[in-house]
Protein backbone atom coordinates (compact mmCIF):
# COMPACT_ATOMS: atom_id res chain seq x y z
CA UNK A 1 0.00 0.00 0.00
CA UNK A 2 1.22 3.52 -0.64
CA UNK A 3 1.86 5.99 1.52
CA UNK A 4 0.03 9.41 0.73
CA UNK A 5 2.21 11.83 1.88
CA UNK A 6 2.81 15.75 1.00
CA UNK A 7 6.15 17.55 0.95
CA UNK A 8 5.84 20.25 3.65
CA UNK A 9 7.16 23.03 1.95
CA UNK A 10 5.77 22.63 -1.61
CA UNK A 11 2.55 21.85 0.04
CA UNK A 12 2.28 25.48 2.45
CA UNK A 13 3.46 26.82 -0.88
CA UNK A 14 0.39 25.42 -3.14
CA UNK A 15 -1.67 26.35 0.24
CA UNK A 16 -0.97 29.93 0.58
CA UNK A 17 -1.06 30.48 -3.25
CA UNK A 18 -4.42 28.90 -3.31
CA UNK A 19 -3.10 26.11 -6.17
CA UNK A 20 -5.17 23.07 -4.44
CA UNK A 21 -7.97 22.43 -7.14
CA UNK A 22 -11.71 22.19 -5.80
CA UNK A 23 -14.82 21.29 -7.01
CA UNK A 24 -18.02 23.22 -5.56
CA UNK A 25 -21.44 22.48 -6.12
CA UNK A 26 -24.58 24.65 -4.69
CA UNK A 27 -27.99 23.37 -3.39
CA UNK A 28 -30.66 25.48 -0.88
CA UNK A 29 -29.78 24.41 2.59
CA UNK A 30 -33.54 22.12 2.70
CA UNK A 31 -32.18 20.10 -0.42
CA UNK A 32 -29.01 19.60 1.75
CA UNK A 33 -30.77 18.84 4.76
CA UNK A 34 -33.31 16.23 3.40
CA UNK A 35 -30.41 14.07 1.82
CA UNK A 36 -26.77 15.00 2.67
CA UNK A 37 -25.49 11.55 1.49
CA UNK A 38 -26.68 12.34 -2.09
CA UNK A 39 -25.60 15.60 -1.78
CA UNK A 40 -22.10 15.06 -0.35
CA UNK A 41 -21.81 11.83 -2.95
CA UNK A 42 -19.75 13.94 -5.64
CA UNK A 43 -17.47 15.50 -3.18
CA UNK A 44 -16.52 12.30 -1.71
CA UNK A 45 -15.60 10.62 -4.88
CA UNK A 46 -14.28 13.97 -6.60
CA UNK A 47 -11.82 13.76 -3.77
CA UNK A 48 -10.93 10.46 -4.02
CA UNK A 49 -10.77 10.40 -7.38
CA UNK A 50 -7.61 14.07 -6.60
CA UNK A 51 -5.94 11.66 -4.33
CA UNK A 52 -5.58 8.80 -6.59
CA UNK A 53 -4.34 11.20 -9.01
CA UNK A 54 -1.57 11.85 -6.20
CA UNK A 55 -3.08 15.22 -5.68
CA UNK A 56 -4.53 17.37 -2.55
CA UNK A 57 -7.85 18.47 -2.98
CA UNK A 58 -10.91 19.89 -1.89
CA UNK A 59 -14.78 19.40 -2.53
CA UNK A 60 -17.36 21.53 -1.30
CA UNK A 61 -21.21 22.14 -1.34
CA UNK A 62 -22.09 25.78 -0.34
CA UNK A 63 -25.77 26.41 0.89
CA UNK A 64 -27.10 29.27 -2.12
CA UNK A 65 -29.57 30.47 0.56
CA UNK A 66 -27.74 30.56 3.93
CA UNK A 67 -24.08 30.96 4.77
CA UNK A 68 -22.78 27.30 4.91
CA UNK A 69 -20.61 25.35 3.69
CA UNK A 70 -19.45 22.08 4.09
CA UNK A 71 -16.02 20.46 2.78
CA UNK A 72 -13.96 17.44 2.30
CA UNK A 73 -10.77 18.11 2.11
CA UNK A 74 -6.58 16.58 2.07
CA UNK A 75 -4.81 18.41 4.44
CA UNK A 76 -1.59 17.68 6.62
CA UNK A 77 -2.64 19.49 9.54
CA UNK A 78 -6.15 19.89 11.25
CA UNK A 79 -6.58 23.32 9.67
CA UNK A 80 -9.52 24.49 6.97
CA UNK A 81 -7.27 26.02 3.77
CA UNK A 82 -8.85 28.75 4.59
CA UNK A 83 -6.69 29.49 7.23
CA UNK A 84 -3.58 29.80 4.89
CA UNK A 85 -1.80 31.76 6.97
CA UNK A 86 -1.99 30.19 10.04
CA UNK A 87 -0.78 26.70 8.58
CA UNK A 88 1.94 29.05 7.28
CA UNK A 89 3.10 29.71 10.44
CA UNK A 90 2.64 26.75 11.90
CA UNK A 91 4.10 24.47 9.91
CA UNK A 92 7.65 26.96 8.42
CA UNK A 93 9.96 24.78 10.66
CA UNK A 94 8.88 21.52 9.63
CA UNK A 95 10.97 19.48 7.02
CA UNK A 96 10.39 16.74 5.30
CA UNK A 97 6.83 14.85 4.11
CA UNK A 98 4.45 14.03 6.54
CA UNK A 99 0.97 11.73 5.76
CA UNK A 100 -2.28 13.40 4.02
CA UNK A 101 -5.37 13.28 5.83
CA UNK A 102 -9.07 13.66 4.90
CA UNK A 103 -11.11 15.94 6.72
CA UNK A 104 -14.66 17.06 6.97
CA UNK A 105 -15.34 21.18 7.54
CA UNK A 106 -18.19 23.36 7.55
CA UNK A 107 -17.97 26.67 8.02
CA UNK A 108 -20.62 28.94 9.23
CA UNK A 109 -21.65 31.77 11.67
CA UNK A 110 -24.22 29.01 12.39
CA UNK A 111 -22.66 26.06 13.17
CA UNK A 112 -20.47 27.26 16.69
CA UNK A 113 -18.90 30.55 18.45
CA UNK A 114 -15.66 30.12 15.55
CA UNK A 115 -17.42 29.65 13.22
CA UNK A 116 -16.18 26.45 11.92
CA UNK A 117 -15.57 22.75 13.01
CA UNK A 118 -12.75 20.01 11.24
CA UNK A 119 -12.47 16.86 12.09
CA UNK A 120 -10.85 14.07 11.16
CA UNK A 121 -12.17 11.54 8.58
CA UNK A 122 -9.40 9.08 8.00
CA UNK A 123 -5.74 9.26 6.52
CA UNK A 124 -5.92 9.18 2.77
CA UNK A 125 -4.36 5.63 2.70
CA UNK A 126 -7.62 4.54 4.40
CA UNK A 127 -9.76 6.33 2.35
CA UNK A 128 -8.60 5.81 -0.64
CA UNK A 129 -10.65 2.50 -2.26
CA UNK A 130 -12.59 2.44 0.93
CA UNK A 131 -14.96 5.21 0.74
CA UNK A 132 -18.10 3.41 1.18
CA UNK A 133 -16.49 2.54 4.92
CA UNK A 134 -16.59 6.10 5.54
CA UNK A 135 -20.17 7.18 4.29
CA UNK A 136 -21.97 6.71 7.56
CA UNK A 137 -19.71 8.61 9.17
CA UNK A 138 -19.49 11.37 6.75
CA UNK A 139 -22.94 11.72 6.63
CA UNK A 140 -23.76 11.14 9.84
CA UNK A 141 -21.49 14.14 10.98
CA UNK A 142 -22.76 16.35 8.11
CA UNK A 143 -26.80 15.79 9.46
CA UNK A 144 -25.49 16.46 13.01
CA UNK A 145 -24.04 19.37 12.02
CA UNK A 146 -26.15 20.51 9.10
CA UNK A 147 -28.99 20.24 12.37
CA UNK A 148 -26.84 22.30 14.84
CA UNK A 149 -26.87 24.97 12.35
CA UNK A 150 -31.24 24.93 11.73
CA UNK A 151 -31.29 25.26 15.12
CA UNK A 152 -29.11 27.84 15.69
CA UNK A 153 -30.99 29.86 12.74
CA UNK A 154 -34.09 29.32 14.09
CA UNK A 155 -33.52 30.96 17.34
CA UNK A 156 -32.53 34.23 15.11
CA UNK A 157 -35.08 36.76 15.29
CA UNK A 158 -36.61 37.31 10.82
CA UNK A 159 -34.71 39.92 9.59
CA UNK A 160 -36.58 41.20 6.84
Amino acid sequence: MKILEKDVASFVDDVVNEKIEGKSFSKKLDEIMADPAKVMQPVYDYVEEQLNLGKLAYGEVKASDEDVTLRLETNLINLPYEDAKVISKMMQDQDGTLPINVYLVISSPWVNKSSLRIDEVASADDYVGNVANYLDQMNNWVSEHLDMVKENLEKQPEEK
